[in-house]
């Protein structure tokens, strides 16, 4: 390599190769001391999201908390101290192993964004709230037992703040996202809560809430890394102002109805829908005649779906039809089962039959 003096000379790299194919050469691998030990690497379990990548979503905790500070003021009537801990990145088998036992585990869903997250209280934040609901200071338990679960009342506080949760959670995100949280269960030790692989990779956000008499706990929202990858290039970039949200929203949708006023369509007048068993659709042959019933109306198909009911006939010695009524797509495709078409009447010579023919050139 220029600019490099080379440590070994071609002769010399020559009689290694030559010496590892006869064996002279121990090839095994050296044992050396755990600092210079080969070391496995996990591709899923090393942090390779840059901060850069969710820059918005720190102005969404920020937010978030600030919503959320109001709606705990509105529910139990005392001030809480919420403040905003960097997010982080990490495995989904860490984060769990952070979250202390007992603890109020909500598996959640953040729709439309796929996979589960989690949502978690510890329970000096749940004592806290349930004495402060009830008219206490807030200080509520301490140091309960480690086999404790919490009881019908507190479970009833904790959907309150749930909640408040998501409510703040999805207004917080709306300028970025519309994302609708939805609770799905609860688990009281994290262990329970497996919602992901051990190495997947997780988005943890959380927040220190102070309650009252020093009460201190802490509110964590665990996202799957995977679910918000489809959204990556909005959280790359700051909140934007809700009214160049608009104008860019207007402008995009202009663009897309030109686009789609240009799309060219099928559209397919059906005469008639006819039904024949496998027997006798064997045996038809070049010259056979079908014969059906003519139809009230005809159907007309716009790239497959019936949108439209058609009156046939001609005009100006052309064939044509006239719309005489509009169709829900929906209503249609659920009562499609019901239309089976008209039998067919193979090699009938009965001409009282008043009706319309295919005949099949030979």
């Amino acid at each position: 390599m220029s600019g490099q003096k080379q440590l070994l000379s071609s002769d010399e790299i020559d009689a290694l190769v030559e010496g590892m194919q006869r064996g002279d050469v121990d090839t095994s691998a050296a044992q050396g001391d755990a600092d210079t030990a080969v070391k496995p690497y996990s591709l899923v379990a090393t942090d390779t999201v840059s901060r850069g990548q969710l820059a918005a979503l720190e102005m969404i905790n920020d937010r978030f908390a600030r919503q959320l500070r109001t709606s705990m003021l509105n529910l139990l009537r005392q001030g809480v101290k919420i403040s905003v801990v960097p997010y982080t990145v990490t495995t989904f088998g860490e984060y769990i192993q952070s979250v202390p036992s007992p603890c109020n585990v909500n598996i959640v869903r953040f729709p439309p964004l796929r996979g589960y997250g989690l949502v978690t209280l510890e329970p000096s934040v749940v004592y806290g709230a349930v004495d402060s609901f009830f008219g206490g200071s807030g200080e509520g338990l301490t140091n309960p037992p480690a086999s404790r679960v919490f009881t019908p009342t507190e479970e009833r506080i904790i959907q309150l703040l749930l909640d408040s949760i998501f409510t703040d959670l999805k207004e917080a995100w709306q300028p970025v996202y519309s994302l609708n949280p939805e609770y799905v269960s609860r688990e009281i030790n994290p262990a329970f809560a497996q919602v992901g692989e051990e190495r997947e990779t997780v988005v943890v956000s959380r927040f220190e809430l102070e309650l009252g008499m020093g009460v201190r706990g802490q509110l964590t929202i665990m996202y799957p890394f995977s679910a918000l990858k489809p959204i990556r290039l909005l959280l790359r970039g700051r909140l934007q102002s809700g009214e160049r949200d608009e104008k860019l929203a207007a402008r995009w949708s202009a663009q897309l109805k030109d686009a789609v006023e240009d799309a060219e369509l099928e559209l397919i007048v059906q005469l008639a829908q006819l039904r024949v068993s496998a027997l006798d659709l064997a045996s038809i042959t070049p010259g056979d005649t079908l014969w059906f019933k003519p139809p009230e109306d005809v159907k007309v198909l716009v790239q497959s779906n019936h949108l439209y009911n058609a009156e046939y006939g001609s005009v100006d010695n052309n064939m044509a039809v006239r719309i005489t009524q509009v169709i829900d797509p929906i209503a249609s495709d659920s009562d499609a089962d019901l239309d089976m078409g008209e039998d067919i009447v193979l090699d009938s010579d009965d001409e009282e039959d008043s009706g319309f023919l295919m005949s099949k050139a030979g």
